[in-house]
């Protein structure tokens, strides 16, 4: 099996040139020349930019808040009005399943109290249990929510969900709903393959039962299969189907998705991914380095590519800051999956691009 990141330098590619970008797999190269044809605009069609309706907030939490805040006002070192405006805030989240302002010891509090209601405590009972063993913390939340006026708060509540949230949920409907009408656009010849989309199942925590397993490829007659459900269920099929060990790692959460191809009898590719959208530099987002140790696989004896999908600013970026790119590290768009599967089936090897 070769590994395409012996060499993994994560110091290198501090700056994408022209040669760094001729050792590039194909793949990644033909990512980046999406630039020049409207990439973003295509790219909403995987990753819509439009969020939700707004959030429904009901006038009885509104008006807890605001009475709440009243009360604060007029007793602003008091440690009752302090519990009050805290606990309004936590019903708030409660209710609206979001932090009315951001804070990081607000979810840590609000986790503390749902303990305590879960054991048979009101809301205000267990707030009074917390308050007793972290007051400070109770009186910092409420001095840092009477920074902000009730009204922006409650307009923080109604708000959508956060389109980044959202991201993973629609990766995975783009390709059960239509990752199979783009590959038939790309394969429109007599020999035209059939396609089949196949749901996995959960597996069963009474009986242990696993997912379908390898006889799904034995018995369909479809030349290409694409797998969906949970990462758990794709997982454990691609292994099964791999003969991979239970311990033995497909990316650094399972993957993603998992496609069948069969060329021939005697010719059959898995395409396993783990797939990522990166809206900006830094931050928790500057993973890359860990998703491709785990999820970037090349064994031409089992005929598996195990590759990274990756959208937003690798792209935009030419996947500046991104390490170990290579002739057998593939790296590509979503955009391109479908390309890739199509060249696999009517190629073979050769489109890997080696």
């Amino acid at each position: 099996m070769v590994n395409p990141l012996d060499g993994f330098d994560e110091d290198a590619n501090r700056g994408v040139t022209m040669k760094q970008m001729s050792e590039w797999n194909v793949w990644t190269k033909r990512s980046v020349e999406l630039l020049e044809n409207g990439y973003l605009d295509k790219l909403l069609e995987v990753y819509k930019g439009e969020s939700g309706p707004p959030r429904s907030v009901p006038e009885e939490v509104k008006e807890k808040l605001r009475e709440a805040y009243r009360a604060y006002e007029e007793e602003q070192d008091s440690p009752k009005a302090e519990m009050k405006l805290v606990e309004a805030l936590l019903n708030a989240r409660e209710e609206a399943e979001r932090s009315p302002f951001n804070h990081p010891y607000l979810p840590l509090v609000y986790y503390l109290v749902s303990e305590e209601v879960k054991r048979g405590k009101t809301l205000e009972k267990a707030l009074q249990e917390v308050s007793s063993k972290h007051p400070e913390t109770i009186r910092i939340l409420a001095k840092e929510a009477r920074k902000r006026d009730v009204e922006v708060l409650i307009q923080r509540l109604k708000e959508p969900p956060e389109i980044n949230r959202q991201i993973g949920p629609m990766f995975k409907k783009w390709y059960k709903e239509k990752l199979r009408e783009e590959i038939e656009r790309r394969l429109l010849s007599p020999t035209k393959p059939e396609i089949e989309v196949v749901s996995l199942k959960r597996k069963s925590k009474k009986s242990g039962k696993k997912p379908e397993q390898a006889s799904l490829i034995a018995k369909r007659e479809a030349d290409i299969i694409i797998y969906t459900g949970s990462d758990e269920a794709l997982t454990e099929l691609a292994k099964e189907n791999l003969g991979l060990g239970e311990k033995e790692e497909l990316g650094t959460k399972g993957v993603d998705f998992y496609v069948v191809i069969r060329r021939s009898a005697e010719e059959t590719w898995h395409l396993t991914g783990e797939v990522k959208f990166q809206s900006d530099f830094g931050g928790n987002q500057d993973n890359q380095k860990l998703v491709a140790r785990g999820s970037i696989r090349l064994d031409l004896e089992k005929r598996h590519i195990g590759i990274v999908v990756v959208d937003g600013m690798p792209v935009v970026s030419k996947f500046h800051e991104w390490a170990g790119l290579g002739k057998e590290t593939i790296v590509t768009s979503a955009l391109l999956l479908p390309d890739l599967i199509a060249e696999l089936y009517q190629k073979g090897e050769e489109a890997l691009g080696l």
